[in-house]
């Protein structure tokens, strides 16, 4: 019975200790709230499909936790504050509703790139990165093009990067700002498509 005693009473500090670990806290990227989105959108005799897509993000990204960086060579993942599904995924999601709409007036479609459409123009994105940075701010880099309606003339190839502030030091003040340069990255993608759609 002595022996046994030890044991309870180590079962009972582990059981103790992970009571009080804190619960994890899961986030998604929010897309641009515009003015008169309620408003239904106007009719398109003629549209120009566009599908966004693919997307690609660095492999340190790819995973469940939300990643920062604590120097230039060093990240960190939190254990405790993760996306509540693929990162990926949900910068696709983002970039399409953003960039509908944005583009909610003119004569084009916006839609997913494995949705296949005869004639629709393609739009990959990479990000070369995206994340924040030891002096509180987030950054976002990024390579895309435009692939046209014959699925393998390259139209234009475009790099964009941007600095964004985070307004706070909680991760969801993170999630924010990558919200942000997401819109920011929306706006010159749909500036670009809008050219295109006019010319064709």
């Amino acid at each position: 019975m002595i022996r046994i005693l030890p044991v309870i009473l180590m079962i009972l500090v582990l059981l103790g200790c992970s009571s009080n670990s804190p619960s994890p806290k899961f986030y998604t990227l929010n897309s641009l709230i515009l003015p008169g989105q309620d408003e239904p959108p106007a009719s398109k005799s003629v549209t120009v499909v566009f599908g966004i897509g693919p997307i690609g993000i660095p492999d340190y990204l790819d995973r469940p936790q939300i990643v920062t960086r604590t120097s230039t060579n060093e990240l960190l993942l939190s254990e405790f504050n993760l996306w509540g599904g693929s990162l990926k995924t949900d910068v696709h999601r983002v970039l399409i509703e953003n960039i509908s709409s944005l583009l909610v007036s003119e004569p084009v479609t916006i839609v997913g790139w494995k949705t296949y459409v005869p004639g629709a123009y393609r739009i990959p994105v990479y990000l070369l990165r995206f994340d924040t940075v030891p002096d509180g701010s987030l950054s976002l880099r990024a390579k895309w093009g435009i692939v046209a309606q014959d699925g393998k003339t390259v139209v234009s190839i475009r790099e964009f990067s941007i600095t964004k502030p985070v307004k706070g030091k909680e991760y969801n003040d993170i999630v924010s700002a990558m919200s942000d340069a997401l819109a920011d990255l929306s706006k010159e993608i749909a500036s670009a498509i809008k050219g295109v759609a006019r010319s064709s």
